[in-house]
Order: structure tokens, then sequence, then C-alpha cells
């Protein structure tokens, strides 16, 4: 037995299953299968006949994939506010993410809710190409309990929707992180941190300057990896809700970086006025 412990372990420490393989790579496994093939990388059997792949192999074709999707360069990112316009770009993303049907399912809503509040949505682009995108929407308090409860975002009427601006602490909800899947693993999750971070420094620093107090955010996790991300940021759990968990943060409370310019320009602010 100890032995057979050993063994697994060092497989883990040294090679990939197929299917982290493939997620490592962001491939569908037909896709995955081909590229092996043609890349010459060998699939290794143990015991049982499992196939695995060695960490080695599958690491230097995802830095290659990368190195290939950022062009040598992060100069080429561009982080800005929706407009209407990009809309058809959105649903594009949805449909990577959650299917054609369920994205077009949102396209009303999407345009509904952008109307209500033109700053509810951001999106980075890597080469003109649309990768990341965020929905941070501002409810009412009664709304925000329908959602812990379990609502989905895109269902809330647009009366229910707030705008950024000064006067009283504001309550959000996230209802889409996306990343483009047309990108490995790595490269979806450093997407995903260049959205975050350019808009904790250029979308919250701005509403920190005209006295947006955003006090709570609550978002939904549907998969493992938004989970991670959720608890990496230091949102607490509340709740399972319709199979998704809810998480909330406290930005008073939360100790997270990217926050500690918003909240410190938002006090000066707040000396002032």
């Amino acid at each position: 037995m100890p032995r057979r412990k050993n063994l697994d372990e060092q497989i883990t420490k040294y090679f990939y299953t197929a299917k982290q393989a493939q997620q490592k790579l962001g491939m569908q496994r037909d896709k995955f299968n081909y590229t092996v093939k043609a890349r010459g990388i060998e699939r290794v059997p143990f015991l049982g006949g499992y196939g695995y792949y060695k960490k080695s192999d599958i690491d230097r074709l995802a830095e290659e994939i990368e190195a290939f999707l950022l062009l040598g360069s992060e100069t080429s990112f561009q982080y800005r506010t929706a407009t209407l316009e990009d809309i058809d770009d959105e649903i594009e993303l949805a449909a990577l993410n959650f299917g054609r049907k369920q994205a077009e399912a949102t396209r009303e809503a999407r345009t509904k809710f952008l109307k209500a509040n033109p700053e509810i949505t951001h999106y980075l682009f890597n080469n003109e190409r649309l990768v990341a995108a965020i929905n941070l929407v501002p409810l009412t308090h009664n709304a925000i309990l329908e959602f812990r409860e379990g609502k989905r975002g895109w269902l809330f009427e647009t009366n229910q929707i707030e705008q950024f601006e000064a006067g009283h602490p504001l309550e959000c909800i996230i209802i889409d992180l996306m990343t483009t899947t047309r990108a490995t693993l790595d490269q979806r999750h450093r997407y995903a941190s260049y959205l975050l971070r350019d808009m904790g420094t250029i979308t919250l620093i701005d509403w920190a300057k005209r006295g947006v107090n955003i006090a709570t955010i609550d978002a939904c996790a549907g998969t493992e990896d938004g989970e991670r991300i959720l608890k990496r940021a230091g949102f607490a759990f509340l709740g399972k809700r319709n199979d998704r968990e809810v998480y909330h943060l406290d930005l008073d409370q939360s100790p997270l970086p990217l926050l500690q310019s918003y909240k410190e320009i938002l006090a000066e602010y707040r000396l002032i006025h």
C-alpha cells in the first residue's frame, strides 16, 4: 500500500491526466488529441492502462500558445467601459462560456441593463478582440436579498438597478465574469486578473473621486474556477441556492490590495464633502 501511494504521488508530481492536460491547454478532447499527436507529445501509460502526459511537455506547449496569443507584448491590451454597440461582442463571449442559446436569451436583458446604467459593464480587449468582461450591477436592497436567495442576475427589472452616484452606500452584484475559452487556462486566469486590475485602478478610482461608495458585492459561483476566484478575492460563502454558491464581500472589511487606493480616495472625498 505505501509503495502504491508513493507511485501515485510521483505520477501527480510529474504528470497530468488527459483531462488535466486538456484544461491546461484550454482544448476540447478532439482538438487536444490532434494537437498532442501533431506535436509528438508522448502519452505515457501507467497502472490500469490510463494515459498521462508529462507536465513539462504540456506546460511548454501552453507557454507557446500563450506567447502566440500575447504576440510578445502586453501593450495590445485595452480596458474600457462597454457601450450598446458592443453587445454583439459580449454575446459572442457569453456564447463561448454558456452556449449560444443561453447567451442569446440574455441579449435583451444585457441591452436593457446597459441602457438603465451605462457604467455596469467593463471589457478587456487583446489586439481588438474581446477576451474578458464583467458586469457589476448596483441593485436595491430588496433585489440584493432576492439574489442571495437564488434569483439570477439577468432576471431583475431595470427599476431595481441603481446608479453609480454619491449619496448612499451601494450594494452590487457580479452577474458574469467571463473570459474567452479560446485560450489556455493559465491565459484565461491572466485575462481575468488584467480585467480586475484595470477595473480597480481605473474605474474604481474614478468612482471614488466622484464619491461613489460601493459597500458590498455579491456573486454566485457556478464552476470550481469561479469559486476559487471569489475565495481568493476574500468573498465569504453565504450558502448554496439553486445549485449555485452565493458569496459576499464587504469592502470596508476587505484587506484586498486592489481596493486600498479606492478606499483611501473615497475617504478623502468624504472629508472634503
